[in-house]
Order: C-alpha cells, then sequence, then structure tokens
C-alpha cells in the first residue's frame, strides 16, 4: 500500500511540475502545442526545429513574434482556414491558413508557420516566415526567415535573419 502511495506522489509532482512549467511558458506558444500532435520529450526542446515559434536563432531568437502574441492575446488564422481578401491586424497575428491578398499589421508582429502560406504580400513591425510567402515581405523592424521556410519575392527590413536551410528566390533591401 505505501509503494502504491509513493508512486502516486512521485505522479502528482511530476504533473504539477509540468503545469508551472507550462504556465511559464507564452500563451502563443502553449496553444501551438494544443494544435499540434503529441510528439516525444526530445521534440519539446526550444531549439528542435520541427516547430518553428520555438526555434532559437543564433543572435537573437524570434521569440520576439511569440512575446508580441502573448502580451497581446494575438489572432490565430487555423491551418483549415483559406482568405481570399487583404488581412488589417490591430494584434499580433500567427498564420497556419492560406491568405491570397495583403496582409498588414504595422505596429505588429506576424508569424506565418509551416503550414501557413501568404502572397502577395505582407507588411509588419516584424515579420517570422516558417511556412510559405510569394510576393513583398516589408518589415519596419525585421524579418526572421526559419530553416523550413519559402520564400519568393522581395524583402524589405532594416534587419534580416534567414536561417540555414531555407529557401528564398528574394531581391532584399
Amino acid at each position: 500500500m505505501s509503494l502504491i502511495a509513493l508512486i502516486i506522489i512521485v505522479l502528482d509532482g511530476k504533473r504539477r511540475i509540468k503545469n508551472r512549467a507550462s504556465a511559464a511558458q507564452p500563451s502563443s506558444w502553449r496553444l501551438q502545442q494544443r494544435q499540434s500532435p503529441p510528439s516525444t520529450e526530445a521534440s519539446n526542446l526550444p531549439n528542435q526545429p520541427q516547430n518553428p515559434a520555438k526555434v532559437d536563432l543564433p543572435t537573437s531568437p524570434p521569440t520576439e513574434t511569440t512575446q508580441g502574441l502573448s502580451a497581446s492575446g494575438g489572432s490565430l488564422i487555423g491551418s483549415t482556414l483559406r482568405i481570399d481578401g487583404d488581412v488589417i491586424a490591430h494584434e499580433a497575428l500567427v498564420i497556419s491558413g492560406a491568405i491570397v491578398g495583403h496582409v498588414t499589421a504595422w505596429e505588429h508582429s506576424v508569424m506565418v508557420n509551416e503550414a501557413g502560406s501568404v502572397s502577395p504580400r505582407i507588411e509588419a513591425r516584424t515579420i517570422c516566415v516558417a511556412g510559405s510567402v510569394t510576393g513583398q515581405l516589408v518589415a519596419t523592424d525585421q524579418a526572421i526567415v526559419l530553416s523550413s521556410a519559402r520564400v519568393s519575392g522581395s524583402i524589405d527590413a532594416k534587419r534580416l535573419k534567414c536561417e540555414s536551410g531555407a529557401w528564398l528566390q528574394s531581391s532584399v533591401k
């Protein structure tokens, strides 16, 4: 009987530690984890490229984008959603679906996840791309191109960060 009680105490402690760690993560990260299929513990490490919102870049990770999302709440365009038309956001935006039209979020960040695609234009303070963008990227602060990204068109940004493995066919200003 005492062995069973000990096992329950250990499992409860692990559950509490996991809940505390989850509460410390940005809300956009938790949202993304709920939407992704269950994985092994090794794939939940922040440096793994399977989930671009958690990838750390050598000099400055794209956590600026995810922190901006958690601070203002942000909006999510889900993977089953396709929008034919312009999107104007007054908060941070995460795109997992497809947008055929202009995306504008001048004072906020836009994240295009691996499953996401946008054409022909994104205008935002910070743009982080892990999916597909055809057309123009206009970032007033910085553009981050992750290793899973496919960008074709032009990039106009004060700062550009590009991971090894990203596919670019772009002019850069």
